[in-house]
């Protein structure tokens, strides 16, 4: 195959590809709207502390789609310079074109999702709002769930693999593309 890997080894249920820096879960969302993943995330996105315990986050849209999650704090370092520029004078309806009032949407465009985690587990609740304007499934519903670093996205599964799908028409511009992005990083 080389890379290394011995598919008569792989544990059922796991497709995963060992040593790659990102990965994707597919997970059922459960009754309460609860989805829960393996605590091997944590390895893939070093924000989440494996230590049981909550941590703090929302859930806000994605750029690409789906609703990406990020620690409260995060978000709070974002709002914080903004909310400090606007302090002075509050906006009129005059403004509400401007490119910083679209910021003020997005920014407004948050939920509560504290993340969970739990002895060999990681838990948490889909907000409300997405999933009644159908962002995101309501139970029995499949969600995937994309962690990259410190990026960490649910999305609807089916409008992952619509999202996927359309990279795949164009993998060989796309991975070249990628690569010189990553070479002026």
């Amino acid at each position: 195959m080389g890379l290394g890997v011995n598919c008569t080894t792989m544990p059922r249920g796991d497709h995963r590809i060992p040593g790659d820096p990102f990965r994707t879960w597919v997970v059922t969302v459960e009754g309460k709207n609860r989805v829960r993943l393996p605590l091997e995330i944590s390895t893939v996105v070093p924000w989440i502390d494996p230590t049981p315990g909550q941590i703090e986050c929302v859930g806000m849209p994605g750029p690409w789609g789906g609703v990406q999650i990020v620690p409260l704090t995060d978000h709070q370092h974002d709002v914080q310079p903004f909310a400090d520029a606007m302090a002075e004078t509050t906006p009129s309806t005059s403004e509400s074109p401007q490119t910083w009032v679209d910021v003020a949407r997005f920014l407004a465009t948050v939920w509560q999702v504290p993340v969970n985690v739990e002895a060999n587990r990681i838990s948490l609740t889909l907000p409300e709002p997405p999933r009644r304007a159908q962002q995101l499934p309501q139970p029995g519903g499949a969600v995937v769930v994309f962690g990259f670093g410190s990026i960490l996205e649910i999305w609807d599964a089916l409008k992952w693999h619509e999202h996927v799908r359309a990279m795949a028409r164009r993998k060989v511009s796309a991975i070249s593309e990628a690569l010189e992005d990553l070479a002026q990083r």
